[in-house]
């Protein structure tokens, strides 16, 4: 049976009351959640923990109290399949990014998810699936997003709008 991994990032709020609620009805049909980093409060880390698998890096908003919890990059391995997650921790300009997150991780992987910019991407260099999930929070300039991954035999991800 796949694995299905939400993927979310710069969600940019206290708790899971305040997540979109397309994203907390999603947590449901998911195996494992993956948050890129800017949750910017310790209490969202708490509950995702609490409720699955979870797997989390810290960002460049985020308070040292979710600093001194999550790494700034973690590899993980689901079905066979090694997965880079930072976001990056240092924030800066999004030019380069997938450049910058690669250096990050610093070993091969199938995969690299990140966040930070807020635009939603699913993209292929190098043998490398790079994901970036958007942003969880309504903003003027980039659409409310997150991912669904599925993982059996390949990795299959989704962009899916709130």
């Amino acid at each position: 049976m796949p694995t299905k991994v939400l993927i979310i990032s710069d969600t940019h709020c206290e708790s899971m009351a305040q997540l979109p609620q397309k994203i907390v009805d999603e947590i449901k049909n998911v195996d494992v959640i993956v948050h890129a980093g800017d949750y910017t409060h310790i209490k969202l880390v708490e509950e995702l923990a609490e409720i699955k698998i979870f797997y989390g890096v810290y960002g460049n908003m985020d308070t040292y109290e979710i600093k001194n919890r999550l790494p700034d990059k973690l590899i993980i391995k689901l079905e066979g399949f090694k997965i880079g997650v930072t976001h990056p921790p240092e924030g800066g300009p999004p030019y380069n990014i997938k450049k910058r997150v690669k250096n990050i991780i610093n070993e091969k992987t199938d995969a690299i998810i990140f966040g930070h910019t807020h635009r939603p991407e699913i993209s292929e260099s190098e043998n490398i699936l790079y994901l970036n999930p958007g942003s969880a929070k309504p903003s003027i300039f980039h659409p409310q997003t997150f991912i669904l991954l599925n993982i059996s035999d390949n990795l299959y991800p989704k962009i899916v709008k709130i």
